[in-house]
């Protein structure tokens, strides 16, 4: 096998495992029964991946609700409801 062509399914390799990791992590956080949890289970991560209790998250409110699978409102007033607790 020529140089290239191992580079090539090395990287076609890498990006099928990135994808597929990506994947199990979204099922992880959308396996969860209540918005809170799924969100506290996403910002967890967010928090562990940065190294730091401040992050940015690269969705907006609408794409977060997306990503989670739950209805944009539902996760404003969870949202809300947090920040009050807090």
């Amino acid at each position: 096998m020529r140089e290239w062509e191992t580079k090539v399914l090395y990287n076609l390799t890498l990006l099928g495992a990135q994808k597929n990791l990506a994947l199990s992590r979204r099922s992880f956080f959308t396996s969860s029964r209540t918005i809170r949890s799924r969100v506290l289970a996403y910002l967890r991560f967010a928090a562990l991946k940065k190294g730091s209790r401040v992050f940015e998250i690269p969705f907006d409110r609408q794409q977060l609700a997306d990503y989670l699978n739950v209805e944009r409102s539902a996760l404003s007033k969870e949202l809300g409801r947090m920040k009050k607790r807090d």
